[in-house]
């Protein structure tokens, strides 16, 4: 029987080999005359021999031959390194290839010709990108409507954040606050977290796992309960999907109190003059510019899940190395902000890449409409950001100049405006389909 275990390995390190082929690498040579390199060399030397200090010697005095055995390797080093990348540049600009990253210069070997120092280049350049054809794309252009009830249930919320409690004799009812020991045990040893006394929660608030809190519901001061409880299987992964033990003791139970919507609840919210009504027409106002916000965020997302879906080019790994170290490193910034040691935190080479490889792909076709359908922010609408933004403000003039004219605030408006410009150009091409959404959906609230 005959052995094709090599024929079938050697096809199939082949077939890899066209995988992870580059498109965007491209090679160019280029050669340096000799007599140039040797003249370049020996104008070095007398710079060197200007500065060199030997022993016996006065600085500039040595002879020649003493600063060629000392510097000669290093002046030839630096000349064909310099003279070389002068060489590779003007390769590229002749042959008009926009090179991204850095290039891998190396010599070639056993050039025939000795008046000639031969090299070759290997680069990524960027890829060729056309505006895309985006009539068949399917995008979702989201509604929001703030309504009287949405109002007054963001009303309720702000009224709940300054509840305060008042202890009564009844069983415990959803918004009571209780007060209670608990012990939890794991075939038989209480385990770690799952101990407390004097515990405070918030009945049906969604802060303890429903299971506890449907034993602890209907529940008295000084009563007291054995219950079983199977923890979710995404729980921590010592107690994910196990059943424990609980004991509870309720010690107290707490009515909610809201307090009124009055001019007192104003003042104490900041509002100094126009009382609850002025506070009022401020919420009214920034729940109107946060659904806005959300919305256009959506609608932004579906619009860039639309480009990047047509963005079918290969992303040149430089630049998707360089982003995908951005990632990695806001990641880690975020995890000290939040007091964690990052100091050795284990960061996987590939990490991130996907991720990178798809932001790349997505600036370089969005810079492309930019550019080819001559796409500008203009003006007015970077004003228009930063009043909407001001508009929070307690001085909202003050705010707006600010941001227009600090040039880094006033570029960031900037980036959001023509990103923007390009969200209208592909509503303006796609197949958009209206989508309204509740207030309680846009907010990520419970219905």
């Amino acid at each position: 029987m005959t052995d094709t275990t090599e024929t079938v390995e050697t096809k199939v390190e082949e077939t890899k080999a066209e995988e992870v082929k580059n498109p965007l690498l491209r090679t160019v040579e280029f050669s340096i005359p000799r007599k140039d390199v040797q003249a370049a060399i020996a104008k070095e030397l007398r710079n060197y021999a200007k500065k060199a200090k030997f022993h016996g010697f006065r600085p500039g005095k040595a002879p020649f031959a003493m600063v060629q055995a000392a510097y000669g390797a290093e002046a030839e080093y630096k000349v064909i390194n310099h003279m070389a990348i002068d060489a590779y540049v003007k390769k590229v600009e002749e042959e008009k290839l926009h090179v991204v990253g850095n290039p891998d210069i190396r010599p070639v070997e056993g050039g025939a010709d000795a008046e000639e120092l031969k090299f070759v280049a290997e680069f990524e350049t960027y890829p060729e990108v056309n505006v895309p054809d985006l009539t068949e794309a399917n995008v979702t252009e989201y509604e929001c409507e703030v309504t009287e009830e949405d109002f007054n249930k963001t009303l309720d919320i702000m009224r709940k954040q300054r509840a305060t409690y008042e202890k009564v004799e009844r069983v415990a009812e959803d918004t009571d606050r209780i007060t209670l020991d608990f012990k939890g045990t794991l075939n038989g040893e209480a385990f770690q977290g799952g101990t407390a006394e004097n515990y405070n929660f918030v009945l049906g608030a969604g802060q303890m796992l429903p299971d506890f809190e449907a034993a602890v519901r209907g529940m008295a001061a000084g009563e007291e309960k054995v219950f079983p409880l199977t923890f979710p299987e995404n729980y921590a992964p010592e107690l994910a999907g196990k059943e424990v033990q609980f004991e509870i003791k309720v010690k107290e139970v707490a009515k909610e109190v809201l307090p009124e919507l009055n001019d007192d609840f104003a003042t104490a919210l900041g509002v100094t003059e126009g009382g609850i009504e002025k506070m009022k027409a401020d919420v009214r106002d920034n729940l109107e510019r946060e659904v806005k916000t959300r919305v256009t965020a959506r609608t932004k997302q579906s619009v860039m899940d639309a480009i990047l879906a047509v963005a079918t080019f290969t992303a040149p790994t430089a630049m998707v190395e360089d982003e995908r170290k951005n990632l990695v490193d806001n990641l880690l910034l975020d995890f000290k902000r939040r007091g964690m040691d990052v100091k050795n935190f284990p960061v996987p080479p590939e990490a991130m890449k996907d991720q990178a490889e798809k932001r790349v792909r997505l600036g370089i076709q969005i810079n492309t409409i930019v550019e080819k359908e001559k796409l500008e922010a203009a003006e007015d609408k970077v004003r228009a950001l930063a009043q909407d933004i001001a508009k929070s403000f307690e001085d909202p003039a003050e705010v707006v100049d600010w941001y227009m004219n600090n040039a880094e605030r006033r570029s960031e408006l900037t980036a959001v405006a023509l990103e923007n410009e390009v969200v209208a150009w592909v509503l303006s091409k796609a197949k958009v389909t209206k989508e309204k959404i509740s207030f309680d959906q846009l907010m990520g609230r419970k219905a």
